[in-house]
């Protein structure tokens, strides 16, 4: 299993992280042409959720098949690797309601059933799909990305904890202490943690922790903007250089 992947600074190109996309590869692409990325020397950083809620998230996991993008697992990534396995707590009646039916359509047992090439890839990348990264900057600067949150207060401690963990695992897929305004957290051992998983009006810094879910689980939903805690859902890619100078005045905003 593979807890957390240490990658080395980018040399020849930009670094990007970008929040939960959620199945939606064409509003990705359309992120990624307004920053010009250049998938020759760029790279993408995800903070998971590729799957659920989108038609395209069959497409969105074999991202993972570019040399350019690398993606932390999700808790929705989790389910479906949970069902893989035989997991018998998955209620497929609820990750359906909940997302999986955008792409799985009548369930999860037929799909694969037609796609076993991709079955074979989703099992793969159950195993060898990080719950955390480790990325260097050119400036000697390192920047950790998880899904939800880093729930304990060394990012040293976390390395060393997460193989033998499962609950410390589960708390970094799905607890949400962002959803509390006032919550702030701060990493020591790391210059930045990047997250996503709580939907956001914007990108919000909180301690030394960024998060970068603007909602595109909310793409395709008739919620009215003056309804939504969101109003403008979109895909955020960042440029890594530039969440540094991201300030935490985002209750005045």
């Amino acid at each position: 299993m593979n807890t957390v992947l240490c990658i080395e600074a980018n040399t020849r190109g930009r670094d990007f992280v970008v929040g939960d996309i959620h199945g939606w590869l064409d509003p990705l692409r359309a992120e990624l042409d307004a920053v010009c990325f250049n998938k020759e020397v760029d790279r993408l950083f995800s903070v998971g959720d590729l799957i659920n809620r989108g038609p395209h998230s069959q497409q969105c996991l074999e991202l993972l098949k570019e040399p350019w993008f690398f993606a932390v697992r999700g808790n929705h990534e989790q389910i479906l690797f949970d069902w893989l396995r035989g997991d018998s707590s998955i209620n497929t009646a609820d990750w359906m309601r909940f997302g999986g039916k955008s792409w799985l359509g009548p369930g999860p047992d037929h799909f694969f059933m037609r796609n076993t090439e991709f079955r074979r890839f989703a099992e793969q990348q159950a195993e060898q799909m990080p719950w955390a990264i480790e990325l260097a900057l050119a400036d000697g600067r390192k920047i950790g990305i998880s899904h939800s949150s880093v729930p304990v207060d060394d990012w040293l401690d976390l390395k060393l904890r997460l193989p033998n963990e499962p609950a410390l695992r589960s708390a970094l897929i799905w607890d949400r202490p962002a959803k509390d305004p006032h919550f702030k957290h701060q990493v020591s051992g790391i210059d930045l943690t990047v997250h996503g998983h709580v939907i956001l009006p914007q990108v919000q810094k909180r301690g030394n922790g960024i998060y970068i879910d603007t909602g595109a689980a909310l793409f395709g939903q008739n919620i009215k903007a003056s309804d939504s805690e969101c109003p403008h859902p979109r895909i955020s890619a960042i440029e890594v250089t530039d969440l540094f100078h991201i300030t935490d005045n985002y209750l005045t905003a």
